[in-house]
C-alpha cells in the first residue's frame, strides 16, 4: 500500500501543472507531449514515472501519469493541472481512489523536476513525500 501511495504521488507530481492562462502557444509547446523519468521517495525507493501533458481547445491543461511500483504499472488522469511561468502544480488520485497526490515542480532546462506529497483522500496528513524528474520525449506518448 505504501509503495502504491508513493507511486501514485510521484505520478501526480509529474503529471500536474499550473494553468497557462495568457501563455503563448509557443510557451505551451514547451510542456505539451510525453515526459519520462523517475521518482524517489524520501525513504529511498526509486522507480519509473512518465506523463503526457496536453492542452485542450479551451486552454485547459490535462494529461495522464504512469508509474511503476510494487504492484506493477499504474496509470491515472490528472484531477487538476496548472502550468504557468515555468511552474507546475497539480493533483492525481490513485486508481483505487484512496489517496491524492499533490505535485509541484518547475521547468529546468530540458527537464521538469519537483516534489510530491501523498495524502489519504479527504485528509491533510501526508503519508509519503518524495522528488521526481522527467525529460521530454521526442515521441507522441510516454514510454516506460
Amino acid at each position: 500500500m505504501r509503495s502504491t501511495i508513493f507511486t501514485v504521488a510521484v505520478l501526480l507530481v509529474v503529471s500536474t501543472g499550473m494553468g497557462l492562462g495568457q501563455q503563448s502557444r509557443t510557451d505551451a509547446q514547451k510542456y505539451i507531449g510525453a515526459w519520462a523519468g523517475s521518482y524517489t521517495s524520501d525513504g529511498g525507493m526509486t522507480n519509473k514515472v512518465s506523463f503526457t501533458l496536453k492542452k485542450d481547445e479551451k486552454g485547459q491543461w490535462g494529461g495522464t501519469v504512469k508509474w511503476v511500483n510494487d504492484e506493477g504499472e499504474q496509470a491515472a488522469d490528472f484531477k487538476s493541472l496548472q502550468i504557468a511561468d515555468g511552474a507546475l502544480k497539480g493533483t492525481v488520485e490513485s486508481p483505487d481512489g484512496q489517496v491524492v497526490i499533490a505535485i509541484d515542480g518547475h521547468l529546468e532546462g530540458d527537464h521538469l523536476e519537483g516534489t510530491y506529497a501523498v495524502s489519504p483522500k479527504g485528509s491533510t496528513d501526508v503519508a509519503e513525500r518524495g522528488t521526481w524528474k522527467v525529460t521530454k520525449s521526442g515521441q507522441s506518448s510516454a514510454q516506460m
